[in-house]
């Protein structure tokens, strides 16, 4: 049966990746049908074709530096608001684009850093660049696969995220390069899934999260679901994981300690008005003693729901201090909790666009991105779209926010960075 399903999950993937391998000229003819598609529509569930795939295959990106036929504008007329058909100047506009060895057949999915000279973006075919302040830099990942999520406790200690059986650690980028460490999770091949999220506060507290999985206990013939992990500590020293119980797919954490974490999660698979799931964890009151056997799948926080007014998945999860919450996601939505609130509040983004990310500098300079190039900014009232240098054709889909500052911000996605220094006199935000 998992065999089967892995077929069917495979099959899925290849279709919706058969872009990353087709010459240019019929991406852009393509890409322009679904766009037209997309504006066309006015439903309220989001389309699976603006959603990031959940995994894939060790040789996705074999062959895509190969020689490629078509002009970039194909398909794009003057006027069309999904594409690009003049490169503005960068001192026209917010945010500039940035050179990087990425292919424009790639796709940066996240990015995260510890300084303005030190960060980090992850991506498609186990994509995984260094920013010295200066320059990107490849650091060799030695895996394929989509890299989704990024996070570390400090500059020499990262970790990456596709699925349990593709988790990085590394301890920072020294002498011009990076070295990643493979780390076994425990997990057979025929029971993985995707991780999508990974977030901690110190080295010995981080917490991994995706796509539910199988826990087993022959011996006590306990069978049940997770979807998250928890770094620990084994007796020898070594590295060890512990599965937690619960069947939300796992977007995204954020949290002001490891005794205040949000999580933005989708458990429409297992209850239909889930989608938008938010929860907040807190400590749980009364934990199960490690002699307990089942302490082994048992989260140290306790999750409550919060309504988070949302019938689309909230792909990010963000916040400003532990009374200020952030979320976004599918057809523009903006979703802000404040402490006292019962639930999340609905926020104007002006946007029909998916939104895959949100990062701030604080309360009142916040950023969201998202489908065709979308960055908008919150100033403390109001939520504003922001100018874009794009190259030519249709506009890439932004999929990561982080910055180390209110004036060094970075931006990434489809085949693209975008970096913003500060305001500009003659750009708006």
């Amino acid at each position: 049966m998992r065999t089967a399903n892995l077929r069917q999950d495979m099959t899925r993937f290849m279709r919706r990746r058969a872009l990353l391998v087709l010459p240019l000229s019929v991406i852009a003819g393509v890409t322009a049908l679904v766009a037209c598609a997309n504006n066309e529509s006015s439903s309220s569930e989001p389309d699976s074709a603006n959603v990031i795939p959940d995994a894939s295959p060790p040789d996705l990106d074999a062959g895509l530096d190969a020689n490629v036929d078509g002009d970039a504008d194909a398909g794009c007329v003057e006027g069309d608001p999904n594409c690009t058909t003049k490169v503005v100047s960068c001192d026209e506009v917010e945010w500039c684009m940035a050179a990087t060895p990425l292919s424009v057949l790639k796709t940066f999915t996240a990015v995260w850093g510890t300084s303005k000279t030190d960060v980090w973006a992850i991506g498609s075919g186990g994509t995984i660049y260094h920013y010295d302040g200066t320059q990107w830099v490849d650091t060799p990942s030695g895996v394929f696969n989509t890299l989704y999520g990024i996070w570390g406790s400090s500059a020499n200690d990262i970790w990456v995220v596709s699925d349990p059986m593709t988790v990085l650690h590394g301890t920072g980028f020294k002498n011009g390069t990076a070295t990643w460490e493979l780390v076994p999770t425990g997990f057979s091949k025929w029971n993985t899934t995707f991780l999508r999220a990974v977030w901690g506060t110190s080295p010995d507290d981080v917490r991994f999260g995706g796509r539910a999985y199988d826990i087993s206990n022959n011996e006590l013939e306990i069978y049940t679901t997770g979807h998250q992990l928890l770094k620990k500590t084994n007796g020898d020293g070594s590295i060890g994981f512990k599965t937690i119980e619960g069947t939300p797919t796992v977007y995204s954490y954020w949290g002001s300690s490891a005794t205040d974490v949000w999580m933005a999660a989708d458990n429409h698979i297992y209850a239909s008005s889930e989608r938008g799931l938010i929860m907040h964890g807190t400590p749980r009151p009364d934990p199960k003693p490690s002699s307990d056997p089942l302490s082994t799948v048992e989260d140290p926080l306790l999750w409550a729901k919060v309504d988070s007014q949302s019938n689309l998945t909230l792909e990010s999860i963000w916040g400003s201090s532990k009374d200020d919450i952030w979320a976004v996601g599918g057809n523009g939505a903006i979703r802000n909790y404040k402490t006292g609130d019962v639930r999340f509040e609905k926020v104007e983004s002006g946007t029909i666009a998916n939104l895959h990310a949100v990062w701030g500098s604080g309360p009142n300079d916040i950023w969201a991105v998202g489908d065709t190039g979308t960055i908008l900014h919150y100033d403390g009232k109001t939520v504003t779209p922001s100018t874009v240098q794009l190259p030519v054709g249709r506009k890439p889909n932004l999929y990561g926010v982080w910055g180390s500052g209110a004036d060094d911000v970075w931006v990434v996605g489809d085949g693209i960075a975008l970096h913003y220094t500060g305001n500009k006199t003659g750009g708006a935000k």
